[in-house]
């Protein structure tokens, strides 16, 4: 909560209600925000120039992360005076900064004020509380200015605040301000301030659309890869004449089982089988959800007229399936893969045999070790 009778300053609405119009608003990201703040500062800091510089700012990693900057700017600077959430900084060794609350008005705004010798400034973003994510992207409005009148009049909309929380550093604040004209900012000096404003933003630009680019591509790849996976998510391989197989490997969830569902039917379509064998030897789980997908597929499949033999039941998942009460008196199931392939064999009608009549110039293997399929 806010110190009891502390002034609740909007800096934003001050702004709005005294520009008369003539400062327009627009919509800025945090990322924008930084950069003009950075440019204003920067020509303070490269032409040495004295002025007050007054910050708001939502974030203090903002100015502790880089405190040889803001120690060059203390060292410039008449009086700066920072509005933040940590009052612990350097800076106050020197200077005016001040904790807010986090319901404070100032603490939803992001501002700097420069009232300096070849420029005046100020900047102000009010957060539109969305998340943080669409902040990046631009969700403050913003106001910015160069008339000096305007700039006196945000710098005295925060006064009250320090004159509460710290009345001997407002009256330095007063009295430094007094160094300063409310003449015109140069106007070479605000051209300069402005090329390298819009040269920031056009870099900015420029990432967003490289980062859009690369964004598009990683979704068209990612697409690419979720069609292969589908398509090798459920393989049906075709064993013999009327016989299918489903190897399953992994971790079947509800959206993969119902792919086996869609694959086994189609499996039995297009290759007209009468006996499926589902797999599932490389199934480390299988939940009651999974489970009733199964028998929904293999009851599917039988009113296609097929048979569905389910192979590779461990005993973890035997225990489990136990446990769940999953029916499985309609399937027929085995111990594994070379089981159910004999069954269906046998289902079929066919039986294996060993060659014992194969020529050697033909094979080098020993006799009786070639198996081969004959009717009845």
């Amino acid at each position: 909560m806010t110190s009891a009778n502390t002034p609740n300053v909007s800096l934003f609405s001050v702004l709005q209600e005294q520009k008369d119009g003539t400062v327009p608003v627009f919509q800025a990201s945090q990322g924008m925000l930084i950069d003009i703040s950075r440019t204003l500062e920067d020509c303070i800091l490269e032409d040495r120039l004295s002025s007050i510089i007054t910050i708001g700012i939502q974030d203090r990693d903002y100015w502790s992360t880089e405190p040889e900057r803001y120690e060059q700017l203390a060292d410039i600077a008449a009086q700066i005076c920072v509005f933040t959430d940590d009052d612990t900084s350097r800076l106050a060794e020197r200077h005016t900064v001040l904790s807010l609350a986090d319901d404070t008005a100032l603490r939803q705004e992001w501002f700097i004020v420069i009232l300096g010798q070849k420029f005046s400034a100020v900047l102000c973003g009010r957060d539109n509380q969305h998340s943080i994510i669409q902040n990046t992207y631009g969700n403050f409005e913003t106001i910015l200015s160069f008339q000096p009148d305007i700039v006196k009049r945000a710098l005295a909309s925060v006064l009250p605040i320090v004159e509460h929380k710290h009345p001997d550093q407002a009256a330095k604040l007063r009295e430094a301000a007094t160094q300063f004209s409310a003449t015109a900012s140069d106007n070479l000096y605000l051209t300069r301030i402005i090329t390298r404003i819009i040269g920031h933003l056009q870099g900015r630009y420029k990432q967003l659309n490289d980062l859009l680019r690369e964004t598009n591509y990683l979704r068209e790849q990612q697409m690419r890869l979720e069609t292969v996976v589908s398509e090798l998510a459920v393989p049906v391989v075709p064993l013999l004449d009327g016989v299918i197989v489903l190897p399953l490997v992994g971790t079947i969830d509800t959206r993969r089982a119902q792919q086996v569902m869609e694959s086994l039917l189609t499996g039995i379509a297009e290759q007209q089988a009468d006996v499926a064998i589902i797999d599932i030897t490389g199934v480390s789980v299988v939940d009651t959800a999974v489970a009733n997908y199964v028998i929904q597929s293999i009851r599917a499949a039988s009113l296609l007229g097929a048979h569905v033999i389910l192979t590779g039941i461990g005993a973890r998942i035997a225990q489990t399936l136990v446990t769940l009460g999953v029916d499985f008196s309609v399937v027929t199931t085995l111990s594994n893969l070379r089981d159910g392939i004999e069954s269906a064999i046998a289902m079929r009608g066919l039986q294996l045999v060993p060659i014992t009549n194969h020529k050697k110039e033909t094979s080098n293997v020993t006799a009786g070790s070639v198996l081969k399929i004959d009717e009845g």
